[in-house]
C-alpha cells in the first residue's frame, strides 16, 4: 500500500469514528415449510402467522404493535362480515371473549382456575384511540350500525364519535386489547370511519391467563396437561393471543412426551 492509500485509509477511519453508528437491520426469518401449490390448510396458515410474528419481533416492539393492530382489523372485518353478508336475525361472527376465545367458566389450570379467575384487576386509567388500537366491538343489529354510519363523522349530524355514559370498554393488558361491551354500534362506526378516544372502564391483567393457555392454530390448549379446551374460531384472535404470550415471556410447551 503506497503512502497516498495509507493516508486515505487513515482519514476514512478518523472520519468514521465521528459518525453515528448505523443501526443493525433485522435479519430475515426463514419462511416456514408450507405447501407450495395446494390450498393452504389451517396448519399452513398458523405456521405463516407465527412466522409473521417472528418477523415483527425481529424488527422491534413497534412492528409487533403494528401487527397486533393489523390482526385486530381482521377480527373487526370478520365481525362486519358476519353482519353484512348474512341478513338472518341474530347471526353474527364471534365478537366477545366467550366466542373469540372459549367458555370463560371452563377450567384451564390444575387448580380449577378459569378465564374469569385469571384476569387480575389493575389500577389506573387507560385512554386509547379507536383508530390506532386493538379494539373489538360487538355490534349485533344492522339497522343500528347503519344509523351510526349515517349520523357519525365529520359530516354527520352528531359529528365525530365521542364517548358517552352509554359506552363501556374493558382493556386487557399487556397488549393492550380492548373489548367494547356497550355502545358497540357507534364504536364500530367510529373505528371504520374516523376514530375517537375511548376511556376504558376497567383494566384487567391477563398475564396468568396467557401463561395457562396457548393455541396450536387448531385449538385452545391447556399448558399444564395439553388438554384441548375448545376449537379456535378466529385465527387472527389466536395470533393476538400468541403476541400476548410473548409479551409476558411465555414459552410454547412440549406435550409430545
Amino acid at each position: 500500500m503506497n503512502k497516498k492509500s495509507k493516508a486515505l485509509k487513515a482519514l476514512l477511519e478518523k472520519l468514521s469514528k465521528g459518525l453515528p453508528e448505523v443501526p443493525k437491520q433485522a435479519e430475515h426469518i426463514p419462511a416456514p415449510k408450507i405447501r407450495k401449490k395446494k390450498k393452504l390448510n389451517t396448519n399452513d396458515k398458523w405456521r405463516s402467522l407465527l412466522w409473521s410474528i417472528d418477523t415483527a419481533e425481529a424488527h422491534g416492539s413497534k412492528a409487533v404493535e403494528g401487527l397486533m393492530q393489523a390482526l385486530a382489523r381482521i377480527v373487526q372485518a370478520e365481525i362486519l362480515q358476519g353482519l353484512l353478508f348474512d341478513a338472518r336475525p341474530h347471526r353474527t361472527a364471534p365478537d366477545c371473549p366467550e366466542l373469540l376465545l372459549w367458555d370463560s367458566s371452563t377450567p384451564v389450570r390444575e387448580d380449577g382456575s378459569t378465564m374469569k379467575n385469571l384476569l387480575r384487576h389493575e389500577s389506573g386509567e387507560v385512554s386509547l384511540d379507536l383508530a390506532y388500537s386493538a379494539v373489538i366491538p360487538q355490534p349485533w343489529e344492522r339497522w343500528r350500525l347503519a344509523r351510526a354510519f349515517q349520523n357519525l363523522g365529520p359530516t354527520g349530524k352528531h359529528g365525530n364519535w365521542r364517548q358517552t355514559d352509554n359506552t363501556r370498554a374493558v382493556v386487557w393488558l399487556p397488549w393492550p386489547l380492548t373489548w367494547i361491551d356497550n355502545g358497540n354500534h357507534t364504536a364500530m362506526a367510529a373505528i371504520v370511519t374516523h376514530g375517537g378516544t375511548v376511556q376504558v372502564s376497567e383494566s384487567l391483567n391477563a398475564k396468568d391467563l396467557l401463561l395457562a393457555v396457548y393455541s396450536d392454530g387448531e385449538n385452545w390448549v391447556r399448558i399444564d396437561n395439553g388438554e384441548i379446551i375448545e376449537p379456535v374460531r378466529s385465527l387472527a384472535m389466536a395470533g393476538i393471543f400468541e403476541i400476548g404470550r410473548r409479551l409476558v415471556g411465555a414459552k410454547r410447551p412440549d406435550h409430545s412426551t
